[in-house]
Parts: C-alpha cells; structure tokens; sequence
C-alpha cells in the first residue's frame, strides 16, 4: 500500500487546522532483516535471523503499550532486495498483527528502484492493508491534523539532500509535522556527499514551527541532534556492531508531541532487543590472569545471545597459553561467538626449554618440541609465532594443559 501526497492536492484547506494538536508515535529504523555477522556460527547465525524478528512483535506491544496511533520505520527495513521470501513473509506476518498503520520508509539498503524489495510479488501479495510504503516523496496525512514529511531513497546514490529537498517546500502550518528521512548528518559525518541531511536548517525549521520532530534513520546508535530536542536517529532495534562502536541499540524511542496552546515534545526510550556484542580488552601475564578471564567470562549474563570479542594483551608461558586456548574453547561453547580482536590483541607466548620438560614428552617428540623451543625465539615473526602455536597445540595434546 502506497500513501498519497498532499503537496498537489487541491482540495486541501487550511481552514481545517484546528490550533491544539497531539500525537504519540514509535519512531523506529535500521531493522535490516535478513543481515548477516560473519563471525557467527551457523546456528548463532540462525537465533539471531529469530531474534531480529522477534524482536518487530515487541515493537507492536511498545506501540500498543505507549498508546502510540503509528510506527514509522524510517529506512532500511530490509537489507537488500535479496531478503528470502521467508525473512519477508515472516516480517509482515508479525507486522499484520500491530494494533495501528505501520508506515515504511526505504532507505539506502532497501531503496524504492526497479529491484526494490517493496516491489516484489511476495511483497505486493503479502502486504497487509497496515502497513504502508512511503514510496512518495512529500507530506502525507496519516490523521487528522497530523502529516509526515518523507524523504524516501529511490536510488543507492541521491545527488542531493533529500530531507532537505522535502522541508524546503513546506510552508508554515498549524498541523503537526514529522519528517521521516534517512542518512548520515553534517553533524556526525565527516564525509561532504550530496545526500547528507543538513542539520542547522532542520534546527531553524523545528524552532520556526514549520515542523515538530525529525525522526531519521541510518545510524544504527539511538542519538540526539541538533539544539531543539526534536532530531533523533532511534538506532536499530537489535545490536549490530559491537559496543565500542554503537550505543543504545536495541531500543525503539516512543515520541510524543503538541502544538497548540502548549508545544512540547517527549521522547522516551525502550528496550527490544536481546542481543549484546562486546568487546573487552584483557592484560593475561600468567596463570591468575587467565583464571581471572574464567571468572570474567563466568559473570557475563545471557550468553547465548552475546558475542564477546577479546583483545588480549601480555606474555604467557606455553603451558598458561594452553590453558588459555581451553578456556577460549569452552567459551566458543558457552557464548553466541567468541572472536579475537586483533586490532587490540597483542599477546606473545614465550617458549623455554623448562615448558618441555613439563610436557613429559620422550623420544622424538621431545626432540621435535626442542626444536619448536628453538624456532619459537627466533626473529623471524612468522615462523616464530608458527612454532609457539605447535607447541600450545603440542602441550594440548599431550594435556599441559591439566590443572
């Protein structure tokens, strides 16, 4: 279903502007349904698939909760137009039972061109009456009173500032405006391309009255612009990227407004999410410091449903990096993954003669260990870190590593 623009209508009248309006609405983006982590085993992979789904019915009982009259999504519902026919059916089935009109925005991954996911036959046949596409750029009334101002992605590559493109055209209004757009901003991103979504402009509009809320897609953190309180990314509604990288994800923002004889604004956030991806970095000089990561890992909640990644830092005998090796092992088991982070990991095993003798090797295999022993402290980086790894995997397998 496709709204229908108000810019060309004639029949429009601003007699009819009544001067005390509100609204609650869920302000939503950046679902992504059918994204991929590479560092996720297959049935990790699988339970995420589930729960970025799951987590749209929650969505519902916010909206039903908040007592909110619409959901927008604002960009990027889809990852691209390659999502299965499942990941799609199985989104607007859970989107059907929403009590209020979902209203869609495409973005840059799932823009409205000639492959466009909204165009497909399992969307078109499957969309149910709820749920719109806002495929058309311009203001749209979705109650009374009430417009959204859209700014839809039609390519992967606009040539110009297309929130700017709608809000420049507006007049002013006793209606409540909200603008749905999509794409970094001037004030968060370094980068100068046509597309970016200019913020001073929407800040002098917000505070002229010409619109209410801005609510924006594309930045996966739930995060406030400008100096009005009216500009909000509401980040993506399940993790994405680890937590030294995006914040606040996994939360949908319940906006409520008025404008009349009082203007205000309240913006609320709620949780949906389930996943955690974190990222530690661990100083591990010896036996304590790896039973001090045990215990570390041990405390976290919810494994099943969190990634850690490990920059680990410091030097370790052969025998405490077999330990080590284990402890990472078992906890590959415990958790969603577990992943080096090898932009913070600087962690050197040291290899002497005395870690052979502890192996209780005889013969030959003591021999080739001493040689390890020997090819471990050599200069060459690459065959001294091959050699560490055989011996941590020679200590394992002649169980150095038992406590």
């Amino acid at each position: 279903m496709t709204a229908a623009t108000l810019f060309d209508d004639p029949n429009f009248d601003d007699a009819r502007r009544a001067p005390d309006r509100s609204v609650t609405f869920v302000h939503t983006a950046d679902w992504q349904l059918g994204m991929t982590r590479h560092f996720l085993p297959p049935e990790a992979q699988a339970l995420f698939t589930a729960d970025r789904l799951g987590a749209i019915e929650r969505i519902g009982d916010v909206a039903a909760t908040a007592g909110a009259e619409f959901v927008v999504v604002c960009g990027d519902v889809f990852e691209d137009h390659r999502v299965s026919s499942r990941i799609v059916t199985q989104a607007l089935d859970r989107l059907r039972d929403f009590p209020v009109p979902v209203y869609l925005l495409p973005g840059n991954h799932d823009p409205y061109d000639a492959a466009s996911i909204y165009r497909s036959e399992v969307f078109t046949k499957r969309c149910p009456d709820n749920v719109v596409v806002l495929s058309t750029p311009g203001a749209h009334e979705v109650a009374d009173g009430i417009d959204l101002v859209v700014a839809p992605w039609s390519t992967k590559s606009p040539t110009s500032d297309l929130v700017a493109d709608q809000v420049s055209r507006l007049p002013g209004t006793d209606r409540i405006r909200i603008v749905l757009g999509h794409g970094g901003t001037d004030e968060l991103s370094p980068s100068s391309g046509p597309a970016i979504v200019a913020v001073p402009p929407l800040d002098r509009a917000l505070a002229d009255e010409v619109l209410d809320f801005v609510a924006l897609g594309d930045r996966h953190s739930v995060t406030k612009l400008g100096t009005t309180g009216r500009i909000w990314y509401s980040g993506a509604h399940e993790v994405t990227n680890f937590d030294n990288v995006e914040t606040g994800s996994g939360e949908v923002l319940v906006v409520s407004l008025a404008r009349g004889s009082r203007r205000t604004v309240e913006v609320a956030q709620h949780p949906v999410g389930r996943w955690r991806f974190r990222s530690m970095t661990v100083d591990v000089n010896g036996t304590d410091d790896v039973e001090a990561l045990s215990s570390r890992l041990d405390e976290i909640p919810d494994k099943s449903t969190t990634v850690v990644r490990l920059g680990l830092v410091g030097t370790l005998s052969i025998a405490d990096h077999t330990a080590l090796s284990e402890l990472l092992d078992a906890a590959a088991d415990r958790f969603a993954a577990v992943v080096r982070w090898d932009a913070c990991d600087d962690l050197r095993v040291v290899a002497d003669p005395g870690d052979v003798d502890g192996l209780g090797l005889r013969g030959y295999a003591a021999e080739a260990a001493g040689e390890l022993v020997s090819r471990a402290n050599a200069a060459d980086d690459a065959e001294s870190r091959a050699a560490r790894d055989a011996l941590a995997l020679l200590g394992r397998l002649a169980g150095g590593g038992d406590r």
